[in-house]
């Protein structure tokens, strides 16, 4: 009960930033993002931890994902990078097509810092509701946004941890994304929000979606190892 009372109440307190103002956040230092690197190069993305402007109007946060990549990121000694004020703008919009110029200042940033660090991996997180089909879908269109070997690390332990997950067939893929994988490999991750949870009576199921996380975040990060011990 202490693990889970701990594991809650750090992401409650890491969450509490991202509800400020009605979810609409606050800025930091001037900018709408907030970002720490680690020393394994994976990224966690965090676009819509707070509101977003969205076809001239207001779409809701998805609850608890920046707090998840922070809180994972520190577990895991990666980096993060969260969006914590709505500038009335959608960092991840549009959806379905890559743009090949962009404006965005989240983007912007985003993809300076995993040009400078040379990330091996980008995960966007992103929330889902329950209604979707699967726990976690992880958009990657077709492979060609990351090394297959990658993505069949994670589902392998979503299903070892009895999360159900599938390539993401239902989603179009949204920006980060998109501009992220044409400098490095990258995915898109929806959660269900029945994951996304800080009720005890939900804690297995977080508990098992941040056991999934970290052991795949290590094992890409060895495979990545590998692949620069070969190239090397």
């Amino acid at each position: 009960m202490i693990k889970t009372n701990n594991i809650i109440n750090e992401l409650r307190n890491l969450n509490y930033q991202f509800l400020e103002n009605d979810k609409n956040g606050a800025k930091i230092d001037d900018k709408n993002y907030m970002y720490k690197c680690g020393r394994i190069p994976i990224l966690l993305s965090a676009p819509h931890a707070v509101k977003q402007y969205r076809k001239s109007s207001i779409k809701a946060s998805d609850y608890l994902t920046g707090a998840l990549a922070i809180y994972l990121a520190e577990k895991c000694h990666c980096s993060y990078f969260v969006r914590v004020f709505n500038d009335h703008d959608d960092p991840n919009y549009p959806l379905g097509k890559t743009l090949l110029e962009i404006e965005n200042e989240y983007l912007i940033a985003l993809k300076k810092l995993i040009q400078c660090y040379q990330n091996f991996l980008v995960i966007d997180i992103h929330g889902c509701t329950n209604h979707k089909m699967y726990d976690c879908s992880l958009w990657h269109d077709h492979y060609k946004a990351c090394d297959s070997n990658i993505i069949q690390i994670f589902e392998h332990n979503f299903h070892y941890y009895n999360l159900s997950s599938d390539d993401g067939s239902e989603y179009l893929g949204g920006q980060v994304t998109r501009q992220c994988s044409l400098i490095t490999n990258s995915f898109q991750i929806e959660i269900k929000r029945r994951i996304r949870s800080l009720k005890l009576e939900d804690f297995e199921l977080l508990k098992q979606f941040i056991d999934s996380m970290e052991k795949s975040i290590y094992e890409t990060y060895d495979y990545s190892r590998k692949l620069t011990n070969k190239n090397g």
